[in-house]
């Protein structure tokens, strides 16, 4: 080969060369145009969009437990099972719950007899109290009356008394002039019979003296007679004053037992106030049984076990023949048609979110599923602080960590993988910022 044909060579291959090169170096900045653009894109993407692997689907789970004591006769409802609200789905054994509700209602019929009892003794015990206190009251009257009149009596006898009092004074002192009057005419018959015997006087003056001692001895005899009479009716009018005295003494005793009496039947109206509590009381005992009997006929009830919402049934633990206690755990039923989503953002990727903003949320148990989504409510505290143990940073040893704090998505109505979605199901939310 010529030099000439070398160098023509030598020139072409460099000629290749610097094309390859210049075709590379175009491809590299297309590369470069390309990759920047797209990171341009995701820079602007992800500038308006926060995201985190840290979430997991959360539905209401509504764990059945018993609410009275007995023994499991039947399970009606299996594992993972659909379930409406109030369907049955676990019976107890009712025979004892049944017995306690026939004795509750032969209490509440003993005690609605007793305050029919209580109740018709009011006014039995309210009218024999108000006559008994009526017939007191008359008895003490009748008592007050009869002591005043007796008191009259006495009044009048002790004046009568008085007055025969005086009058035996009276007649004594008559007596005492008769007796005077019949010994000076008995002295005037002694002289005229000396001065007769001696012839001085005649016989008829002598007749006349003895006439006049003969009359003073009769009128001092009447005297007497008139003194002792007096004396009698003072005697009797004593007894008389006496008399009525007792009987004073009897009326005040009857008062004081008219009294007494009066206010033993006013006591007794008491027994009225007695008979309206005990009626109260039976009363109260009749609302204590009537809530006995609706509580033993709600624990009857409660032997039949019912959904409390509509759902599936998971983490059943109960079999037939099973003695249960009240509270404990049976069944649990997962109301999967109300779901939401709990997402632990890290705290620097919260400065923008807000409630209302609009997610995507992708599942990780159905790839390609991405559902709508909005943001409801940010929890007002990190996760770490609510955990069981919070962490104590007062220690010298602190080491600033990122922390977490949950965000509450709810899902926009009417998607069709909402139905596939289970609590615990791991997501990754996309918030839209703007």
């Amino acid at each position: 080969m010529s030099g000439s044909d070398t160098g023509e060579t030598f020139r072409r291959a460099g000629n290749g060369r610097r094309r390859r090169r210049v075709v590379a170096l175009a491809l590299l900045g297309v590369v470069g145009v390309v990759v920047g653009a797209y990171g341009v894109r995701v820079w602007r993407y992800w500038d308006r969009h926060v995201s985190t692997d840290d979430a997991f689907v959360e539905a209401h789970i509504s764990p059945v437990s018993a609410r009275v004591r007995g023994t499991v006769v039947q399970v009606l409802a299996r594992d993972n099972q659909e379930v409406p609200a109030g369907a049955p789905l676990v019976r107890l054994d009712p025979r004892d719950l049944e017995m306690k509700v026939h004795q509750a209602r032969a209490a509440l019929a003993t005690a609605a007899s007793h305050f029919r009892t209580a109740a018709a003794g009011v006014p039995v015990t309210d009218e024999s109290t108000r006559s008994q206190v009526a017939l007191a009251e008359a008895t003490a009257a009748g008592a007050a009356l009869g002591i005043d009149s007796v008191r009259r009596v006495i009044d009048e006898r002790r004046s009568r008394l008085l007055a025969r009092r005086a009058a035996v004074q009276a007649t004594t002192a008559d007596v005492a002039a008769r007796q005077a009057d019949f010994d000076r005419a008995g002295l005037d018959r002694g002289r005229m019979q000396e001065l007769l015997d001696r012839g001085l006087v005649s016989r008829q003056e002598f007749d006349h003296a003895d006439s006049a001692f003969k009359t003073a001895g009769a009128a001092l005899e009447a005297a007497r007679r008139r003194l002792d009479m007096a004396r009698a009716e003072v005697a009797q009018a004593e007894a008389e004053v006496a008399s009525q005295e007792v009987a004073l003494a009897q009326a005040g005793r009857q008062r004081e037992a008219a009294e007494a009496g009066l206010g033993d039947a006013r006591s007794r109206r008491g027994e009225v106030t007695i008979r309206s509590a005990e009626t109260a009381s039976a009363q109260a005992k009749i609302a204590e049984a009537r809530a006995a009997l609706q509580e033993a006929e709600l624990n009857l009830e409660y032997a039949t076990i019912l959904a409390p919402v509509a759902g599936r049934v998971t983490r059943r633990t109960v079999e037939v023949g099973q003695v249960v206690q009240p509270g404990q755990p049976l069944l649990a039923v997962v109301d999967a048609g109300h779901v939401w989503v709990i997402a632990n953002y890290k705290e620097t990727q919260l400065t923008h979110v807000r409630p209302g903003q609009r997610a995507s949320i992708s599942v990780d148990t159905h790839p390609g599923l991405v559902l709508r989504g909005r943001v409801d409510s940010i929890q007002s505290g990190t996760g770490s602080r609510f955990s069981i143990l919070p962490p104590q940073n007062a220690s010298g040893n602190f080491v600033k960590v990122v922390q977490r704090i949950p965000v509450k998505l709810v899902l926009e109505p009417g998607q069709n993988g909402h139905a596939l979605l289970v609590p615990g199901m791991s997501v990754v939310p996309v918030i839209e910022l703007r």
